[in-house]
């Protein structure tokens, strides 16, 4: 059984934790924002200028960096990188959360999910936030329901699921606890 951890650029571990234990139960693939805080061993950055600005730090000498396919001409084909197919044109925050869930899923069986918030979706005063929001949960949602042969377990969610979530058979919770002595 291939097992991933996927890190929200939001999420942050308790250090405490450490990441020995995630890391004898499967890969860490997550935002160039949780490198430093959770030790990815998968970074994506989407975004060309930070890339760049990534790649001039050798960034691809500390994990498995990657970058769009589209960007890499940009990038001057750096050595070491890997690439991804895809061009995320909706508006979202963080498009790199929805990579890294989609990444880990085509090597795992079971992807754990950090740090994502699959709750109801709140009603920012801002339209163009309401917006980003519900294309965040749309793109999580279909990674998680296009990929039917993956097990999707969101770690330590507390709120309740947004009813979008739960009537997907292949999505669960668990606490961290759980995931840690069922799987280590």
């Amino acid at each position: 059984m291939r097992v991933a951890w996927a890190v929200a650029a939001n999420y942050s571990l308790d250090p405490a934790q450490g990441t020995d234990r995630l890391k004898a139960i499967g890969p860490i693939w997550g935002s160039w924002r949780t490198w430093r805080a959770c030790a990815t061993d998968n970074v994506i950055c989407h975004n060309q200028a930070k890339a760049r600005e990534l790649l001039d730090r050798a960034f691809q000498a500390v994990c498995n960096f990657y970058v769009p396919r589209s960007h890499y001409e940009f990038l001057k084909r750096p050595l070491g990188i890997r690439l991804y197919e895809g061009d995320y044109q909706q508006e979202v925050d963080d498009i790199e959360d929805v990579i890294a869930l989609q990444l880990a899923a085509a090597s795992a069986d079971i992807v754990l999910m950090l740090g994502y918030d699959l709750s109801r979706l709140p009603t920012p005063d801002d339209r163009f936030e309401q917006h980003k929001l519900i294309n965040r949960h749309g793109l999580i949602r279909s990674a998680i329901a296009g990929m039917p042969q993956v097990q999707w377990v969101a770690v330590d969610h507390t709120s309740k699921m947004d009813k979008a979530y739960t009537e997907l058979t292949n999505l669960t919770c668990d606490t961290m606890a759980n995931a840690l002595q069922l799987l280590a």
